[in-house]
């Protein structure tokens, strides 16, 4: 991706050195120019001697370091030939790379020219990967971090800095309380957390799936799903974690909703027939459970009589008193006028019709507030079965046997399974 042309600058340096820079194989994306002074004198005076400027020069030929500053500019790297590197200050010490000795060899010369090629390769390639790293990390919308063990964070992405409202200066080398605006119980809490995930992750050598739910800076309450990897060093051992997050509230509103869907009625939100059968055979060893199976009375005049619309109303306006009267209860339509309240034990059986009747009075109150459904009521059949094992169709039919039975005699009333099955088996 890149090319880097690097200038070589010798200053005082004998011919043979000279000609081995100049003989050196460039290396990959690097190609260089060698330029030969007798002093710093000797050399143009311009500031556009480029960033990739290396000065090698013979303190022989030199009057200080910062003559060679004052000559190629604060940029240019240096480097010092000299017989006397133990006089040297520490001052100027820090002006230069390297010290390479004099006498310099031809050999010396060669195999530090090489190294030193390879080096500014190194250099650059790292410099590159730092910036590939920003570059992919900043452009993703999920939150990335990286983390040292004791859960410093070392590094994180813009996303990262959105969600805490925080900067990036303002959030690197600091601890998750912090970021994230927690104090006292809360921060302690937090913390001890955060370093149980990172123990984990590390326990487990391997990227790790988790959710959490944050409070993000612009958007509120949301849902993260995490996924931490161990990071290691050059011998194998873990030194920290990297972590990747991203918000799914939306996904999971839209997963939520998808399934709401499937699961429940339209025009009246309770549970439909399909997700009926779901919930109950997974309730059907181990719990008792009982079956009010509801049919509307006349309410094939009301649709006659008024059109759908008015059918529609009493739908509801049954859905919405059911949900009232039975808030413990599994309530479905079941299709049509006809319902199911499943209540997932069986009931003292007093209490239990104290409740029905109650129930029943409430629904004539209900519909004689309104014209057009003031002639319906309800039918109701009920059947109870014990912890053991049962087939859950085999209870539907009973509670809604007892439920036409109810319809035939009389209406408006209700009927147990168990007191009406001896004669519905002479029919």
């Amino acid at each position: 991706m890149y090319h880097y042309q690097l200038e070589f600058v010798l200053v005082g340096m004998p011919e043979e050195i000279v000609s081995i820079f100049s003989g050196l194989e460039p290396l990959e994306r690097f190609t260089h120019e060698v330029k030969s002074f007798a002093s710093p004198a000797d050399a143009p005076d311009s500031c556009d001697w480029p960033l990739n400027t290396w000065v090698i020069a013979s303190d022989e030929a030199v009057a200080s370091v910062k003559a060679l500053r004052e000559k190629f500019g604060k940029d240019a790297r240096l480097i010092l030939c000299t017989s006397h590197a133990d006089k040297l200050t520490a001052d100027t010490l820090d002006e230069i790379a390297f010290v390479w000795p004099l006498p310099l060899t031809a050999t010396f010369a060669r195999h530090e020219a090489t190294r030193l090629l390879q080096k500014i390769k190194e250099e650059k390639d790292a410099w590159f990967n730092r910036q590939y790293v920003d570059l992919i990390i900043d452009t993703l919308p999920d939150m990335v971090w990286f983390k040292d063990m004791p859960g410093c964070h070392l590094k994180v992405n813009l996303a990262f800095c959105d969600a805490v409202g925080k900067t990036r200066e303002d959030v690197t080398n600091k601890y998750h309380a912090y970021i994230w605006g927690l104090s006292g119980e809360e921060a302690e809490y937090g913390e001890e957390v955060c370093r149980r995930s990172e123990e984990e992750v590390a326990k487990a050598g391997h990227t790790l799936h988790s959710e959490e739910t944050v409070f993000h800076a612009h958007r509120g309450l949301c849902e993260l799903s995490i996924f931490k990897t161990p990071v290691r060093d050059e011998n194998g051992k873990i030194v920290g974690t990297v972590g990747i997050a991203r918000d799914v509230t939306k996904e999971k509103e839209a997963r939520e909703k998808i399934l709401t869907l499937a699961r429940t009625d339209s025009l009246t939100g309770l549970y439909n027939r399909h997700y009926f059968y779901e919930r109950m055979n997974r309730h059907r060893k181990g719990d008792s459970i009982t079956l009010c199976y509801i049919d509307l009375d006349h309410f094939k005049e009301v649709n006659d009589t008024y059109g759908h619309k008015a059918g529609d109303d009493a739908m509801v306006a049954a859905s919405n008193l059911l949900k009232a009267c039975f808030e413990d209860g599994f309530i479905t339509r079941m299709g049509g006028d006809e319902f199911i309240v499943t209540l997932f034990d069986k009931p003292d059986r007093p209490a239990l019709e104290t409740r029905i009747r109650d129930f029943m009075e409430k629904a004539k109150d209900l519909f004689c507030k309104d014209e057009r459904m003031k002639h319906l009521s309800m039918s109701i059949g009920i059947a109870s079965s014990g912890p053991e094992d049962f087939e859950i169709e085999d209870l539907v039919h009973q509670s809604d046997a007892a439920m036409y039975w109810s319809k035939d005699h009389g209406r408006d009333t209700y009927a147990f399974y168990e007191d009406i099955c001896g004669s519905l088996k002479k029919e």
